[in-house]
């Protein structure tokens, strides 16, 4: 399978990288085996999910911060305060995209939410040295990073708040409720929803747990559902993708284009392949409402591949007419797919 448009890369390798040794967990060997000659669940082809040691429900750890270097000191989560405790290093592309969401969000919570964006992971082992640096990159980023930041007392942070909470990336943000407890963990770019009903005390923690755990079987699937289409064995892949397109990732358009493009382009797929990822993208096209370049491409392939090649025709001069017109390589490439749809659909 490749992967060559650069909208479709990321997603493919989003997907694929599931497949790795570090995140894979065990070889399967704790598996159930699905009874295929039976309906099958999503849980047939799932790890079990492990709750980590810091998780929702949990008492927050103390801060530990060698120094703020902007904003209000925060020494101990007072109670009755809701705070955002979020994790980000200088050289971290995605935290840096962040800050200005971060930034709105205390502002709009301002009294009502403290944020404190809490350098880790920096790479420098002096600390006064670690501290500089992060002054002068803070200063740099002026209102981009308009609430309080800090740098972590050595590695204390990183240790008693990522590790044991299972986040090995960043950025990722804790926020903790009232009564000094963890009511959510994630990437701050998804934190608008949870933070809002923290803050108005419907945060149901419960829901929330029970969220975690669908998703980590979900991403369990998936990886499943990736070895599978590497290893070139598609008939368990198939089932574990229409088991996800039908009531997983059903709203989730970034993962339904990566699972029909996956399916679509491995070695071997035929019809039901070609069905499967037919059903996803057709989906994410609806949800798009039609709009999405890289969307409508896979979408094109899909249908050529199923012979409705005057749909594919249709659908890949849409997307043609919508890539920007500075992404010159992929406009060429989505005009050499239309070219060969149209061959295809003239007979």
């Amino acid at each position: 399978m490749k992967c060559t448009i650069p909208a479709i890369a990321g997603l493919c390798a989003g997907l694929t990288l599931l497949a790795s040794p570090a995140l894979a967990g065990p070889e399967h060997k704790e598996h159930k085996q699905a009874d295929m000659a039976a309906e099958p669940k999503l849980e047939d082809f799932a790890e079990p999910v492990q709750i980590p040691e810091l998780f929702i429900g949990s008492k927050a750890p103390e801060l530990q911060i060698a120094k703020f270097v902007k904003g209000d000191s925060v020494q101990s989560f007072e109670p009755g305060q809701v705070y955002v405790v979020e994790f980000w290093a200088t050289w971290c592309g995605p935290c840096i995209a962040a800050f200005p969401h971060l930034s709105e969000l205390q502002e709009e919570y301002k009294g009502k939410a403290q944020f404190i964006g809490v350098n880790i992971w920096e790479g420098v082992d002096d600390q006064a040295e670690r501290i500089e640096k992060v002054e002068g990159f803070v200063a740099d980023q002026g209102e981009r990073m308009s609430y309080t930041v800090a740098v972590e007392n050595g590695s204390a942070m990183a240790d008693t708040w990522m590790k044991p909470a299972a986040q090995n990336g960043i950025p990722a943000a804790f926020i903790v409720d009232g009564t000094g407890t963890i009511a959510w963990v994630g990437h701050p770019m998804n934190i608008d929803k949870s933070l809002e009903q923290a803050v108005s005390g419907e945060l149901d923690t419960a829901k929330a747990v029970e969220n975690y755990k669908r998703d980590a079987m979900v991403m369990s699937a998936a990886n499943r559902f990736a070895q599978g289409i590497q290893s070139g064995s598609l008939e368990e892949p198939t089932v574990i993708a229409n088991l996800l397109i039908d009531k997983y990732i059903n709203e989730d358009q970034r993962m339904l284009n990566a699972v029909s493009w996956m399916l679509i382009n491995a070695d071997g797929a035929g019809e039901a392949q070609y069905k499967a990822g037919y059903k996803a993208i057709k989906q994410a096209c609806e949800l798009t409402e039609w709009k999405d370049w890289s969307i409508l491409d896979t979408y094109a392939m899909a249908a050529h591949k199923l012979g409705k090649n005057a749909d594919a025709v249709k659908w890949q001069t849409k997307a043609v007419e919508l890539v920007p017109a500075d992404n010159t390589e992929a406009k060429a490439e989505l005009q050499t797919r239309l070219d060969e749809y149209t061959a295809a659909a003239a007979g």
